[in-house]
This record gives structure tokens, C-alpha cells and sequence, in this order.
């Protein structure tokens, strides 16, 4: 299994597509709040305006990672790089196990890493426009550790539906209008349904705005954070079994 996490770690430094998750994070966190520190009045800084965009943030960078997990396990199917995985550890499941335990430790260290930087870069913000910046938006400590802990599961789930669909452009594709909408039209309308939905359940889990919009102002039919937690490991565990059971019954030459 050493052997495995120390491959999986290897295809994740010589490619590209997790130098792009970086820049991006990056992108969507980093430019839009130095802009935002640097353009706006002072008077706003200091009321609402950071924990807005770090609400925003905390909404796009767990998509991001969604997407990371999708390309990372169906870019192994569009490049045939599977195959050599699979013929040096006959037994799948061992190959898509270790890839579930890798690419949620990616995920996490990447939202620390995302949290640490906006937070220094507020902080330094902050004291270049002479102003007092709660850097935290509101936030606990909690409230961030879930956050972290959300997306490791999320990066997992999205290397879970990569291995189900393999199909790269439609699952990307289907993956993000079904979480930036569909799911939020049937949380509004059907909110005994819409709890259990896998986004809204790991928006429970983390409390924060995951799913574009629509289930964050629907919050009194939500999971509970602990049944949220569960839900969304079962989540994970049902796709990724399909995933593994129809792999052993496929073949990826």
C-alpha cells in the first residue's frame, strides 16, 4: 500500500492537472481579495465586505477541488495510465481505495493552504489600508476545520464519480449543473427531499455555501452536522463500490 500512495503521490507531481488546481485556488481566492483590499473604501472593509467574499471563497474553492477529483481519476482512463495501475495491483480496489485516501489529503492541504494564505493576505491588507479587518469573516475555528475536513470529502467524491462515469468532459459538466443547479431548484421546491441530496448534505456538514446559492438560504430542513457527516460518507462509499464493482467488469485497455 506504501508502494501505491507513493505512485499516486508521483502521477500528482509530474502532471499538470494539480499544478492548475493550485493556480486556480489561487485565482478564485487570492486576485479577486487583493482587488477587493485594494479598490474598496475603507468604511466597507470594515463592516461586511471580507466576510462576504470569504463566504463566496468557501463556496468556490470546494467546486474546484470537486472538479480536481474528476479530472484526476478520469484523466487516468483518457490517458490509459490506468491500465499500468491496474497490471502492477491486479486487485482494483486497492488502486481506488488509496486513490480516495490521496486525493482527500490533497484536498485538505489545499483548503488549509487556501485559508492560511487569504488570511495573511487580509491581515496584510488590512495593514496597508490602516484598517481593522476581521479575518476571520465571522468564522470559528470549527467553522474552518469543517471546511477542510468538507473538502477532503469532496475531492474524494469527485475521484469517486470520475471512476463511475470515466466519460472526463460529461462528467464535469453534469457534475457542476447538477450541484450549482438542479439541486438547489429541488432543495427549494422539495426540501424533504433536497436534505439529502450530496451537496446539500456536505454543505451541512460544513456550514457553508457549497452549492451556488440556492440551499444556503435554506437552512431549517438541512441534516444535522452528524448526520450530515454520515450521509456524505456513504455517498463516497456507494459510488465508490459501483465505481470499483464495474471496473473489475470493464475493461480499461
Amino acid at each position: 500500500m506504501i508502494a501505491l500512495a507513493r505512485a499516486e503521490l508521483l502521477k500528482l507531481r509530474s502532471t499538470r492537472t494539480a499544478l492548475g488546481l493550485f493556480i486556480v485556488v489561487l485565482f478564485v481566492t487570492l486576485v479577486p481579495l487583493t482587488v477587493l483590499l485594494i479598490a474598496v473604501p475603507k468604511d466597507w472593509l470594515e463592516t461586511d465586505g471580507v466576510s462576504g467574499f470569504l463566504s463566496t471563497a468557501s463556496a468556490l474553492v470546494p467546486l474546484v477541488l470537486l472538479v480536481f477529483g474528476i479530472l484526476g481519476m478520469t484523466n487516468e482512463y483518457r490517458h490509459g495510465t490506468i491500465t499500468y495501475s491496474y497490471l502492477v495491483t491486479p486487485r482494483r480496489w486497492q488502486v481506488m481505495a488509496m486513490k480516495l485516501v490521496v486525493y482527500a489529503i490533497v484536498g485538505i492541504v489545499t483548503m488549509l493552504i487556501a485559508v492560511a494564505l487569504v488570511y495573511v493576505v487580509i491581515r496584510a491588507g488590512g495593514a496597508i489600508r490602516g484598517v481593522q479587518i476581521d479575518a476571520s469573516g465571522g468564522a470559528t475555528l470549527g467553522d474552518y476545520a469543517r471546511q477542510i475536513v468538507v473538502a477532503g470529502l469532496i475531492t474524494t467524491f469527485g475521484v469517486a464519480l470520475g471512476a463511475l462515469f470515466r466519460a472526463q468532459v460529461v462528467t464535469v459538466a453534469g457534475v457542476l449543473i447538477w450541484a450549482l443547479a438542479v439541486e438547489n431548484i429541488i432543495v427549494v421546491l422539495k426540501p424533504a427531499i433536497g436534505r439529502w441530496l450530496p451537496f446539500t448534505v456536505f454543505n451541512a456538514v460544513s456550514a457553508g455555501q457549497m452549492t451556488g446559492g440556492g440551499s444556503g438560504s435554506v437552512t431549517t430542513d438541512l441534516l444535522t452536522r452528524p448526520q450530515a457527516f454520515v450521509v456524505s460518507l456513504v455517498y463516497i462509499a456507494i459510488v465508490s463500490v459501483a465505481a470499483i464493482f464495474i471496473s473489475l467488469r470493464r475493461d480499461v485497455t
